[in-house]
């Protein structure tokens, strides 16, 4: 009886091991020619250019991010694939350079491939539909946060991972410090780690450059970063969330990232750009790796105007937890 029981911990231990390498293999999975297609995309960006979220134009700021990401992206009913002028596409603001990223990527990717994958429906299912006026969006209609793959992108929640997950086109994964007060803590044994814990957790040994992010800070001390989404109740709690890509750590093992960034004294002064910050001012991170990006081609089965719950509700109904995070991204 004895040996038995040495001899299951022995083969549990092994199991346990062949899972550990499986699963760190699982994250070892990159596309390179992906990988430099983002790179590529992001350098095609000026500088700086403002950061501005307003709808109507003011004396900072002569047009809005809407109407430039709406000027950028450029196509007429019989293109093939829209033109992408990304240095028109000042002020902008993080979703909006990300998204605008991902489009650009999967273009640069698409054309060196020697070949055409990603056919003009695709293209017109991902055009940002921005209350902008144009050949296609001659209604001027407007994505709602969750509506549309722009909808899905710009909305709270891990947007970019929710459609990679819906397209096949790769894979996420997540670090949580956890919540620091017993009010959003999802079950009696969340932890919140120790800054040593956190800076160790193996989602920052995962990361590569060019992986897309969803960074939740831990802002001013509060628990914002444990947040996901809106409750639409004034006074509580909300997301606090940042769209970007991961560019690599800095010689402090700092994380560097790419987005839209604001400069809060000075908006002008924002814009594209790498920015640093601490690991311990993150919270929770959703990181998002493409290694299909031919599934994009499928991109034209999700309509301008088709819904994903979800990511819809998050906008004003309610906050999501974390297990429904992890389900609609596809995270183990």
């Amino acid at each position: 009886m004895k040996k038995f029981t040495i001899c299951a911990m022995a083969a549990a231990l092994a199991f346990a091991a062949a899972v550990t390498a499986y699963a760190d293999d699982k994250y070892e999975r990159v596309d390179a020619d992906w990988q430099r297609a983002v790179t590529a995309a992001i350098d095609s960006f000026p500088e700086g250019g403002g950061y501005y979220m307003g709808r109507n134009a003011n004396a900072q700021f002569r047009r809005t991010a809407w109407r430039a990401m709406n000027e950028a992206f450029g196509m007429q009913p019989t293109d093939s694939q829209p033109r992408l002028d990304v240095a028109a596409a000042t002020p902008s603001f993080d979703a909006m350079a990300v998204y605008m990223a991902l489009l650009k990527a999967i273009q640069v990717w698409d054309a060196g491939n020697g070949q055409q994958d990603v056919p003009n429906l695709s293209w017109f299912s991902m055009k940002p539909f921005c209350g902008v006026t144009d050949v296609i969006n001659n209604q001027g209609y407007t994505q709602t946060d969750g509506e549309g793959l722009w909808g899905m992108a710009k909305a709270n929640g891990p947007g970019i991972a929710v459609i990679v997950k819906e397209l096949g086109a790769g894979f996420s994964f997540m670090g949580y410090r956890g919540a620091k007060t017993k009010e959003y803590r999802e079950d009696k044994k969340e932890h919140y780690m120790t800054d040593e814990e956190w800076i160790t957790d193996p989602a920052w040994a995962y990361a590569r450059k060019g992986d897309f992010m969803k960074i939740f800070p831990n802002r001013d001390g509060s628990d914002c970063g444990a947040i996901i989404g809106d409750n639409g109740k004034p006074g509580e709690e909300q997301e606090c969330s940042i769209n970007a890509i991961f560019m690599g750590y800095d010689d402090d093992g700092n994380v560097m990232y790419w987005s839209s960034n604001n400069n809060e004294t000075d908006p002008a002064k924002g814009g594209y750009g790498v920015k640093v910050c601490r690991r311990t001012d993150i919270q929770r991170v959703v990181f998002t790796r493409i290694t299909e990006p031919e599934k994009f081609a499928d991109a034209k089965k999700w309509r301008a105007s088709k819904v994903h719950k979800w990511l819809k509700e998050l906008g004003s109904k309610r906050h999501g937890t974390g297990k429904e995070l992890k389900k609609q991204c596809g995270i183990d």
